[in-house]
């Protein structure tokens, strides 16, 4: 094999590499949990927030929506924050009274399916 075939191929196999999670999200499909056009998700949480990031590419994969709140640059968020006993974040909140403290897919994806 030649340098610039091997090249080509190497090149290939890491791009292929660096988007598997897009390449999976297109042949499996992730289940949209919430089907209506109501947003019974809250996130509370900060920009700079590494489980935040991660609840937010959660949310995106699974087609969820929701209404995020940035605790330090919106009043609303940081009232609503505060209200739920603050504590760190990320805070999600389902339909107005399931609370998941911290980034816990399993436990967001059963508040969903019980929810109406």
């Amino acid at each position: 094999m030649s340098k610039t075939m091997f090249l080509l191929v190497g090149c290939l196999v890491i791009g292929l590499f660096q988007n598997w999670e897009f390449i999976d999200n297109f042949f499996n499909p992730a289940p949209a949990f919430a089907a209506s056009g109501k947003e019974n998700v809250v996130l509370y949480a900060t920009q700079w927030c590494g489980y935040c990031a991660k609840t937010r590419k959660f949310f995106a994969k699974n087609h969820i929506a929701y209404k995020e709140l940035d605790i330090e640059n919106s009043e609303q968020g940081r009232i609503g924050y505060q209200q739920l006993g603050g504590g760190g974040v990320p805070i999600i909140v389902v339909n107005g009274s399931t609370v998941i403290r911290g980034y816990d897919p399993e436990a967001i994806k059963e508040a969903l399916a019980s929810s109406p």
